[in-house]
């Protein structure tokens, strides 16, 4: 049969099982996702929040030692300032204050929602008796966000349940480029899903199909959904990777995501270029974590 208008010549991996993936190419296929690359995303913003503000929130006491001896001691507030924070309408106020212990002067900081003292004004310290260094104002908070601030945790959360989910699937991928053999299916099936996915401005509906291919005198079934009908459809049969050992085990090559391109001599190219992008969340996130934790 020849081929049909607007279809490719078939394309063959000539490229032998065990295969070797770069480390790039198969960050770029377990992370390059659109569910993963959301994950990064919001496990990315929720870094900075950890480290900007969840560091410094009263729910840092819930980590505190609960045999802490605490005593009282009047000191005096050296300064009062704005912190440009704002909560529930009104200004945050960091006070730095002084209080002297056994011929020892001690200096601490208290913030309040609104203003409640002044310079030189008397305050009552509460101090931890072992390590008086670790104090405060009675009446205000240690920290200038409220634990209540933690709550912007679970978007973190959501991020790394979005990392979780795809990556079995991403993982079965990996695996089957490097032990899959190499043969082709013939579209049995096509037919919608009831699902949209928005590109842009374009709403493409999704379809489920289903390959045929046959192995060892035995016929499997390789299934795909997919909403770029194009890429599953330019040739007259499919390319699908299968586990000799359990051909169930199965993909439609040009169904995934971000796979690497089958060049003349058979063999898949390394992923690089613009598909790199994909690793600019994940590299920052890990970076930036790392940065903090070492230097905080």
């Amino acid at each position: 049969m020849g081929l049909v208008h607007g279809q490719i010549p078939p394309r063959y991996l000539k490229e032998l099982p065990p295969r070797r993936l770069d480390l790039i190419t198969q960050a770029i296929l377990l992370f390059g996702d659109v569910a993963s690359q959301v994950g990064w995303l919001l496990l990315a913003m929720g870094s900075v929040f950890f480290w900007t503000i969840a560091t410094n929130s009263e729910a840092r006491l819930l980590l505190e030692e609960r045999n802490v001896e605490w005593q009282s001691k009047p000191g005096f507030v050296i300064a009062a300032d704005p912190t440009g924070l704002v909560e529930n309408g009104q200004q945050i106020w960091k006070y730095r204050y002084s209080f002297g212990l056994n011929g020892r002067r001690y200096f601490g900081e208290s913030y309040s929602v609104g203003k409640k003292f002044d310079p030189r004004q008397t305050v009552f310290i509460r101090y931890d008796a072992g390590h008086p260094g670790r104090n405060y104002i009675i009446g205000l908070r240690r920290f200038a966000h409220s634990s209540k601030a933690d709550w912007f945790l679970l978007v973190p959360l959501f991020g790394l349940l979005l990392l979780v989910l795809p990556l079995r699937e991403n993982l079965r991928v990996v695996r089957l480029l490097k032990i899959g053999d190499f043969t082709r299916g013939r579209l049995v099936n096509k037919y919608p899903t009831g699902e949209t996915i928005r590109k842009g401005g374009t709403v493409m509906p999704e379809f489920r199909y289903s390959f045929e291919f046959e192995y060892k005198g035995v016929k499997y079934l390789a299934n795909c959904r997919t909403h770029e009908t194009d890429k599953v459809e330019d040739e007259e049969t499919e390319i699908v990777l299968f586990n000799r050992y359990e051909p169930t085990f199965n993909l439609v090559y040009d169904a995934v995501p971000n796979m690497p391109h089958i060049n003349e001599e058979g063999k898949m190219a390394p992923l690089r270029g613009l598909k790199a992008r994909v690793l600019f969340l994940p590299v920052f996130t890990v970076v930036f974590n790392g940065v903090y934790f070492v230097f905080s």
